[in-house]
């Protein structure tokens, strides 16, 4: 649980993301952050595994509360957490499993049929008891293969199957329950890739929100299939597609550059399978068989046995001192570089950002004034630094992404605190040009395709060098240069946002290396010619 300590001027503090879903409940904060008052590390990572416990029960309760009971579950978690966190031991909260959760619903349906069935007359309740049986006898005949000592190995029709009163939207809660459970910290990208997927299959397939699950057949699947490789564009929310229905777009004849890419259909189709899974897997609903699984896209091997996403991340360079030098020395940065840095800064500033620190495109995109901090260091040098953080509007890629990365002296020389000095009272972003994209929920969406359109017209057109390329030049130098300076390779994946190697098990990028051993570590980046 050291992922979620946080030590800030000497003190410790417990920190942990919360998920995108519930922040309206927690007035739009993005995090938690509580001081813990043990005095040793190791007490304080003791405190930490009991403050996590409390915090997953806390949002799986959020999740499964109705409206009106979800600030007072708030307030009663987060007045236990504090409690422990100043060393008051909590008293006990019971979790809320699934198991619970289904046989709640079952003794709802029970108090249901119970009041139903109490309603009727004498001669009703023996007619009922009459039907009954013979449907029962009905089953039998109908449905040769039931085994009904193991309802799992009924052969699944739909036309016959027992509805389970479960309908898809149900599953999908029950789907987003499991994924809060097993991944507390998943990504907010991850969150919309999510919706994402149950979209469009509610776009697709007529009625599917309110639809009891085992009504769906196999054409239902293979129409969501059909839509995701020929008829879903890439921008189905925008605005050329905004108001289309599917039966609209089904008569599109779309181009092959606005179909949705294998990775996304891939992705699209594993997750409402996903979500059938947890129906066939569970011991409370009747459906035998998962129908979508015939049409999961499988990858392509290629090169090597590896899939073409796999070849395709593996084939990204770093950019060659040549296309290296043609970029800095581009119109961006002579001729144009005046008018560059009066009306487009981000233009001029984030490449050259990101050759200097390694930064993800994204997060250079993102930044806010508020995140350049400064610190002095044990020289009295006044060291500047981009403190990553998901504060707001902004998202980083994992756990790994929180740090802090200092400013390389070069930036400096070339005039970056000049430009920060000159906005930082005018603005709240660092750029004032970007936005965040209204369906992608990036700022860098725009930046990109700026960039790789002048990127590609006045350095190279190998499709193996692009922006992200710039982070492979800075990793390659850091884990050469940890050897060569003699410096601890978890420092240089710290800087990177890297996950800590397997052997790394003391250090952890919310407490490892501090300003100081981290801006020696960024200072070895050198480039000739720059």
């Amino acid at each position: 649980m050291a992922t979620y300590l946080l030590e800030r001027n000497k003190k410790l503090y417990y920190r942990r993301r919360i998920p995108t879903q519930l922040t309206k409940y927690f007035s739009n904060m993005s995090e938690i952050r509580l001081q813990v008052s043990q005095k040793s590390y190791f007490q304080a990572t003791m405190c930490i595994d009991v403050l996590n416990s409390l915090f997953e029960e806390m949002t799986t309760m959020i999740y499964l509360s109705r409206e009106n009971e979800k600030d007072a579950i708030i307030m009663d978690y987060i007045s236990k957490m504090n409690d422990y966190s100043n060393g008051v031991e909590p008293t006990p909260i019971i979790t809320y499993s699934m198991k619970q959760f289904y046989e709640e619903e079952n003794t709802k349906l029970d108090n249901q049929l119970l009041d139903k069935v109490k309603e009727l007359n004498l001669k009703d309740k023996k007619d009922l008891i009459k039907n009954l049986n013979i449907l029962d006898k009905l089953a039998h005949i109908i449905d040769v293969k039931k085994d009904f000592t193991n309802p799992k190995t009924t052969t699944h029709n739909p036309a016959l199957a027992e509805k389970t009163n479960i309908t898809f939207k149900n599953l999908y809660d029950m789907f987003l329950i499991n994924k809060k459970e097993e991944y507390p910290d998943l990504a907010r990208t991850t969150w919309r890739d999510y919706q994402s997927a149950y979209n469009d299959f509610l776009f697709v397939v007529a009625n599917a929100e309110s639809r009891d699950i085992s009504s769906f057949t196999k054409d239902d699947f293979k129409s969501f299939s059909d839509a995701l490789h020929h008829h879903i564009p890439k921008s189905r929310t925008k605005k050329q597609y905004k108001d289309y229905t599917y039966e609209n777009l089904k008569k599109i004849e779309l181009k092959e550059d606005e179909k949705l890419a294998t990775d996304t259909k891939k992705k699209k189709m594993s997750l409402i399978r996903q979500m059938f899974d947890i129906a066939v897997n569970s011991e409370d609903i009747a459906i035998s068989e998962n129908l979508v699984i015939p049409y999961i896209i499988k990858d392509r091997q290629t090169i090597k046995g590896k899939t073409a996403r796999q070849n395709k991340q593996e084939a990204r360079k770093a950019l060659s001192e040549e296309n290296l030098s043609k970029l800095f020395s581009s119109k961006l940065y002579t001729e144009k570089k005046d008018y560059t840095l009066k009306f487009q800064p981000e233009k001029f500033w984030i490449p050259l950002l990101a050759t200097y620190t390694g930064m993800r495109q994204n997060e250079i995109c993102q930044l806010k004034i508020s995140d350049i901090k400064q610190e002095k260091i044990s020289t009295g040098e006044l060291v500047y630094c981009f403190e990553l953080n998901e504060d707001e509007d902004k998202h980083l890629k994992n756990e790994n992404a929180y740090r802090c990365v200092p400013l390389h002296p070069k930036l400096i020389e070339l005039g970056f605190i000049d430009y920060y000095d000159s906005v930082k009272n005018k603005q709240p972003t660092l750029w004032k040009n970007l936005r965040l994209h209204p369906t992608e929920d990036r700022y860098n969406t725009d930046y990109n395709k700026s960039f790789m359109k002048y990127f590609r017209k006045y350095v190279t057109k190998d499709s193996t060098q692009v922006f992200h390329s710039l982070r492979h030049n800075v990793a390659s130098q850091l884990l050469n240069n940890a050897v060569i300076h003699r410096l601890p390779k978890a420092l240089m994946n710290q800087i990177l946002g890297h996950a800590p190697d397997k052997d790394e098990t003391s250090q952890t990028y919310s407490n490892g290396y501090g300003i100081e051993q981290l801006y020696e570590g960024i200072k070895t980046l050198e480039y000739v010619g720059l």
